[in-house]
């Protein structure tokens, strides 16, 4: 009877109304700020279907009158379907940037969108730059803020770039950029620290202390292997001792 094929059919649209407010409200704010532009019509017209069969539960909240409603199963099987497409292109697109940029496995979809959305708003360029890079707290702009120049530290360490790198839209390719000019900025650095060590007039201050690490384990290691050949070790370690007397005593 009428009264035994309703509540099945009930059952029915509420168990998909529910798969599809689930995913459209992980959706929606997504698509709303344009952050997947191939698949903004798809998303748009399902968005327009489904606020058509809100507000007309909206209008009439009786669970029956959903009973009432014109082809109501195919309607609602056809939003999820087209909604799970959506969801299925934007994992394919965050694993095509993650794949551009493996650093972006390190953050979660939200942050990563956010980055793709606004990749040249300096702003969210700081907030996220500490996920992605464990050793950079923050950068330095030049003054149009469309030029990075300089990486900070958590302790206020800062290293000025050998090259500036340009904020573009294509997020992973400045990023990119950003890494290769931290890595050759570092390794020239280095083998400054290393030079200016050999000739006796290093600065601490002048280097950040992964640099100056960095070239204290060069040195050590050369010092060490010039001991070993000339069989001179023990006299390396009172010279070692007698250095670290006078880096306790400073």
């Amino acid at each position: 009877g009428l009264w035994e094929t309703r509540p099945a059919s009930l059952d029915h649209y509420l168990h998909d109304l529910n798969q599809i407010q689930r995913k459209w409200v992980f959706l929606e704010p997504i698509f709303g700020r344009g952050a997947l532009p191939r698949e903004q019509a798809r998303f748009d017209r399902v968005d327009s279907e489904y606020r058509k069969i809100m507000y007309g539960i909206s209008g009439d909240p009786r669970l029956v009158s959903l009973c009432s409603q014109t082809a109501l199963s195919e309607k609602l099987a056809n939003i999820l379907d087209q909604l799970q497409r959506c969801q299925k292109s934007l994992n394919e697109f965050l694993e095509e940037k993650r794949s551009a940029f493996p650093r972006f496995y390190f953050i979660g979809d939200d942050d990563l969108l956010e980055i793709l959305g606004q990749s040249t708003n300096p702003v969210v360029i700081q907030s996220h730059l500490k996920k992605l890079f464990a050793g950079i707290y923050s950068v330095g702009f030049d003054e149009e803020k469309c030029n990075i120049v300089s990486m900070h530290s958590v302790d206020g360490e800062v290293v000025n770039l050998l090259s500036p790198v340009r904020i573009q839209p294509q997020v992973e390719v400045w990023l990119a950029e950003l890494t290769d000019q931290m890595q050759l900025t570092l390794q020239d650095l280095v083998v400054q620290c290393v030079q200016e060590h050999r000739k006796g007039s290093a600065s601490p201050a002048k280097y950040p202390c992964q640099v100056l690490s960095v070239a204290e384990h060069v040195l050590f290691t050369e010092r060490c292997e010039e001991a070993l050949k000339g069989g001179d070790l023990n006299s390396y370690m009172l010279e070692l001792e007698g250095q670290l007397d006078t880096y306790t005593a400073t």
